[in-house]
């Protein structure tokens, strides 16, 4: 039987004796998610055709034997057009694949699509949203019982950093600045240092806390506790694509967490560049789908902009939350088509006029 020990495995982080580093990043700048796999490639969509004729006819549909060619050619259209035998199917036999993609028929077939991500610089708030998911995904995560996390960056969520540029400065979202003076009287603070010098003096202190307990012999997994959910870690997440378009579609939304929404966005634009145009025709947050905001009535949140439909019965909602409490950020379409990531800020609302 195969032996598991530590050496077969890749260093731990051991950072022993060494000065904590203090990074900050801010709002989006840190996370980075990439398809690191998907498929079947070969024959994917003749092998979903004939599964999708299984419910009539004697015997099986045999379209995936009509022989996808497997071998690599030049034109970058070969991938998705040939190996994954988009092109041996008849126009016929491709409306009705995207049939099953669009909701109109059986949609166990699609579970076999499978979708590996690497997503990485996120919270541990953000991965434990995104374990969340739990038919169709399966995750490993970043260890911290096995690794020293003294130099892990930290996410500033765009509301504080906003706080930190004072009151004077317009799209913050405090209404109490007396509760942040005071605390800054209590730290013993003179008037001229900052909100966000006092972040960093707390994040500071708290890394070498951990840092010596753990030089001191406490073991990692127990130091740990002392870490913040800010601490930016990494996660594998699986999904099938049924899974994906709840993740996307959820999540997808701008009323969600700033950052998990963030990362729905990224793994969208992931399949738009790497996988056939059909897998993400149909990936796409409810409210798009549906041409109206879905989650108007969320007590919580107040409705996005985007749209101009929403429900009369929810007019007089009193809602917990005010826009500038939830500064999503919306990733450009250039970016979503394949550019350099572009993340366009908010206030809460959508930018733009409302359709």
């Amino acid at each position: 039987m195969a032996d598991f020990a530590d050496k077969g495995h890749r260093p731990h982080g051991i950072h022993t004796g060494e000065e904590p580093e203090n990074p900050i990043s801010y709002g989006p700048e840190a996370i980075r998610v990439t398809l690191d796999t998907w498929g079947p490639e070969n024959n994917l969509f003749p092998a979903l055709f004939d599964a999708l004729q299984s419910n009539w006819g004697d015997e099986p549909s045999r379209t995936v034997q009509m022989g996808v060619i497997n071998s690599v050619a030049e034109d970058p259209d070969f991938h998705m057009l040939h190996r994954t035998g988009w092109n041996c199917l008849t126009d016929e036999q491709r409306a009705y694949v995207e049939s099953c993609f669009a909701g109109k028929t059986l949609q166990q077939v699609l579970e076999r699509i499978t979708f590996s991500f690497t997503i990485d610089g996120v919270s541990r708030a953000c991965t434990h949203q995104l374990v969340r998911t739990r038919l169709g995904a399966a995750f490993m995560q970043h260890g911290g019982r096995d690794n020293d996390w003294r130099h892990r960056g930290w996410t500033m969520p765009e509301t504080i950093r906003r706080a930190c540029n004072g009151p004077d400065v317009p799209g913050g979202c405090i209404t109490n600045w007396e509760a942040l003076d005071d605390y800054m009287m209590n730290q013993d603070y003179s008037p001229d240092v900052s909100l966000h010098r006092a972040i960093e003096d707390y994040l500071r202190h708290g890394r070498q806390l951990y840092a010596a307990l753990v030089d001191a012999g406490i073991p990692w997994q127990d130091a740990r506790r002392l870490l913040w959910i800010g601490t930016q870690t990494y996660i594998h997440a699986d999904y099938n694509y049924l899974a994906l378009k709840g993740v996307i579609g959820k999540r997808g939304e701008p009323v969600m967490d700033w950052e998990i929404n963030c990362v729905a966005q990224l793994m969208l634009r992931e399949v738009k560049m790497k996988c056939p145009p059909l897998l993400s025709k149909y990936l796409m947050p409810m409210s798009e789908a549906a041409g109206r905001d879905v989650f108007a009535g969320l007590e919580s949140w107040t409705p996005t902009g985007r749209f101009k439909s929403v429900h009369p019965d929810l007019a007089g909602l009193k809602r917990l939350h005010r826009p500038e409490q939830n500064p999503f950020w919306i990733l450009s379409e250039a970016s979503m088509a394949g550019g350099p990531i572009e993340w366009i800020p908010t206030d809460g609302t959508w930018p733009g006029e409302a359709r």
